[in-house]
């Protein structure tokens, strides 16, 4: 298995700090030469987990002061690069869960078997989970995978309650890239009533397909996100 590298585990360690209040909002981290001396990296390992938790709003840099805990986070799903749902949310205070709705293997519906570049009727692992922000239900994620790669996913228990951990860990499929498209659509009965909320609102619905550092599909996915938590993206120019 490929081992973390250095400007994740750094990234990790201080989000947690963060997330449990060891890193109380507006606190000073430590400069870039005493984090690099603490983990033992270099200067551009730090700047590097830096950067991706100024992306993820956990930290702010001011000139000339330093860089500080964000005093507070905009309620919503990151989408600056692939991870799980409860990665997306992991900045908010409120805690992140799932209930597995359905866990069976089916026959792949002819959308799907396109998406896996499976033959009509291929044999597929379907999840379907609603996810929970605090215990208000924020989406919901219907999730087909290849049964050829990942023999029994249905039948255990995910790890740590993450698709993408258990395939990377007990498959051994290691994610690297997705397509994605994003549409607003009117809710319908069943999702709504899986929400827990009204049909006919407004939802954002998204379509994606995962693929493994291989280029191997792995993973089709359609979701429902409602609008209470918006798609939060950062933009930088060339």
């Amino acid at each position: 298995m490929q081992r973390v590298p250095m400007y994740r585990v750094i990234y990790d360690d201080i989000a947690a700090q963060i997330r449990s209040n060891v890193l109380a909002p507006s606190a000073q981290l430590p400069s870039e030469h005493e984090l690099s001396k603490r983990y033992s990296v270099s200067r551009m390992t730090v700047r590097q987990a830096m950067e991706l938790l100024t992306t993820d709003e956990l930290i702010t840099r001011r000139q000339g002061s330093g860089t500080f805990v964000r005093e507070r986070t905009r309620r919503g799903r990151r989408f600056n690069r692939l991870r799980s749902f409860s990665e997306e949310l992991a900045n908010l205070d409120e805690p992140t869960s799932s209930a597995i709705v359905r866990a069976e293997v089916v026959e792949a519906p002819a959308e799907v078997a396109s998406g896996l570049g499976l033959e009509d009727g291929s044999e597929v692992n379907r999840l379907t989970r609603v996810r929970f922000v605090g215990d208000v239900a924020a989406a919901l994620q219907d999730a087909w995978i290849p049964y050829a790669l990942a023999p029994g996913l249905t039948r255990e228990p995910l790890l740590g309650g993450s698709l993408y951990n258990t395939l990377n860990e007990r498959f051994g499929l290691e994610l690297r890239w997705a397509d994605q498209t994003m549409t607003a659509e009117i809710l319908g009965p069943e999702e709504a009533t899986l929400l827990q909320v009204k049909p006919g609102g407004a939802v954002l619905r998204g379509v994606r397909t995962t693929y493994s550092r291989a280029d191997e599909p792995v993973e089709f996915t359609n979701g429902w996100t409602l609008p209470e938590f918006p798609l939060l993206l950062r933009i930088d120019t060339e």
